[in-house]
C-alpha cells in the first residue's frame, strides 16, 4: 500500500464514485477520510454509453478525493461492475491418509483443483474464493483452516472480468499516475461486506437495484454462487413516469421522491411537486407496474441459476433505486411474494444504501491489506498491477 489510506473506484449506473478510507481493526472496519463523485452515462453489459467522457469522469473523481487528503493516489481499488463480470463454481476434494490438520496450503491447493475453466480470450481471471468447505463429507464449515480430518471437500467460486472494462479504465488510470489497480469483482465485494454487517453468515440474496442496472446474487457463506445483471432501474420509472404525465425527466424524478406507494390514494387525489398536480393513483400504478417487471427479472434470473435456493433465504434490498422511494420496499416484496429486508447499518458512515457496492470494494481492499504476503495474495490478486 503506497498510501496511508486505501483508494477504491466505483461506477455505478449513474455516477462514477472514488473513495479514500483508512483501516480500524483487522475484521475490516475502516473510517471513510473523503468522497469524490462525478456523474456520467452508465453502461450495458456491451459497452459504456458515452466512452468518450469516461476519462472525464473518472479523472474528476479522483481529483476530487486526491485534493481533499491532499495526497495523490498510487493504489487502487477498482469494481467491475456486474455486467462486466462472469462468475462460474467449481468444487474439489482433497483425501489424506490419516487424520490432519487443515491449513492455508490445504484451502489453496483447493483452489487450485477447483479451477478447471480455461478463460477465453474475452475475458481474465480475477479472482478464485472458497465459498464453504464440507470436511469428511458431513461436517459445513466456511472456514476450514484449523478443522481437524481426513477429508476436505470445497466450493470455490471464481469471477472474470471482461478485457474490455480494463482496456477502457486502465489507460485513465495511468494517465491519472496510478499504476497499481487491482480488479475486484463489485458484486462479490459488497455482498462479502452486507452478509458481514447484516448476516454474518449463511446463504443470501442481495439486490442492488441501480439507476439503470439491477445485480441480483445469491451469497452462500464466503463467495458468490450466482450473479446476474440487467437493465431496469429507477431511471426506468422516471421514463415512465415521463411518458404517462407527459413532463420532463428532471420532474419525474422529482415526483418520485414525492410519492408513497403504501398510501391507499383514491381517484382525485394528487402530489403537489413543485407547484404542480400529478394524479396519485395514476402515478403510484404506473410505479407499481414497473417494480413488478423487475421483479419478473429477478425472478426470471434466479431461474437461471443450477442451484436450489433454500426457501427461507433472506432478501436484501440495497441500492439508490429502490431503498428510498416511499413503499418501494414493500411493492417489490408484494411482487416477489417474499419478504424483504433493507440493507441498514448502525455505522452512520456506512448507513447509505447507494454507496453499499463502494463500502464493499473499501471492506475487500482492507481486509485484502490484512492479508498482503498470505495465502489470499495467492488467489485474490490475480490481476495485481496489471494494467
Amino acid at each position: 500500500m503506497k498510501n496511508n489510506f486505501v483508494a477504491i473506484l466505483d461506477f455505478g449506473s449513474s455516477k462514477v464514485t472514488c473513495m479514500a478510507a483508512t483501516k480500524v481493526s483487522d475484521n475490516g472496519d475502516f473510517v471513510i477520510k473523503a468522497v469524490g463523485q462525478s456523474s456520467y452515462s452508465g453502461f450495458d453489459d456491451n459497452a459504456w454509453y458515452e466512452p468518450d467522457l469516461l476519462d472525464n469522469a473518472v479523472t474528476q473523481a479522483i481529483s476530487q478525493v486526491e485534493n481533499k487528503m491532499k495526497s495523490n493516489i498510487k493504489e487502487i481499488y477498482v469494481g467491475v461492475p456486474g455486467a462486466f463480470c462472469a462468475l462460474a463454481t467449481g468444487e474439489a476434494s482433497l483425501n489424506f491418509h490419516s487424520k490432519k490438520k487443515m491449513d492455508e496450503n490445504d484451502v489453496a491447493e483447493i483452489i487450485e483443483k477447483a479451477n478447471i475453466f480455461k478463460a477465453d480470450d474475452n475475458v481474465i481471471p480475477l479472482t478464485g474464493k472458497p465459498v464453504f468447505y464440507f470436511v469428511d463429507g458431513i461436517i459445513r464449515t466456511d472456514d476450514a483452516v484449523g478443522v481437524i480430518g481426513n477429508k476436505l471437500t470445497g466450493l470455490v467460486s471464481f469471477s472474470f472480468m471482461k478485457k474490455y472494462f480494463r482496456n477502457t479504465v486502465a489507460p485513465i488510470l495511468l494517465e491519472n499516475g496510478i499504476n497499481r489497480v487491482h480488479y475486484v469483482n463489485v458484486c462479490e465485494a459488497q455482498a462479502g461486506f452486507i452478509s458481514n454487517t447484516m448476516l454474518k453468515s449463511g446463504y443470501s440474496i442481495i439486490i442492488d437495484v441501480g439507476h439503470i442496472t439491477t445485480n441480483v446474487v445469491l451469497c452462500g457463506g464466503n463467495g458468490l454462487l450466482f450473479q446476474r445483471t440487467f437493465a431496469l432501474g429507477s431511471g426506468y420509472l422516471a421514463g415512465d413516469l415521463c411518458q404517462v404525465l407527459g413532463c420532463e425527466f428532471d420532474f419525474a424524478m422529482n415526483v418520485l421522491e414525492k410519492i408513497n406507494l403504501n398510501l391507499e390514494v383514491r381517484q382525485g387525489d394528487a402530489y403537489t411537486v413543485n407547484g404542480r398536480m400529478v394524479d396519485a393513483a395514476q402515478t403510484n400504478e404506473v410505479v407499481k407496474a414497473r417494480i413488478a417487471q423487475i421483479a419478473e427479472y429477478i425472478m426470471r434470473s434466479f431461474a437461471m441459476c443450477e442451484r436450489e435456493v433454500p426457501s427461507d433465504t433472506p432478501v436484501i434490498l440495497t441500492g439508490g433505486g429502490l431503498a428510498y422511494l416511499r413503499g418501494g420496499v414493500d411493492a417489490l416484496s408484494h411482487a416477489l411474494q417474499k419478504p424483504i429486508r433493507l440493507y441498514r447499518s448502525v455505522n452512520p458512515q456506512t448507513n447509505r444504501n447507494e454507496y453499499t457496492s463502494s463500502y464493499g470494494l473499501i471492506y475487500e481492499a482492507i481486509r485484502n491489506v490484512k492479508n498482503t504476503g498470505g495465502l489470499l495474495s495467492m488467489f485474490r490478486n490475480l490481476r495485481k498491477g496489471d494494467n
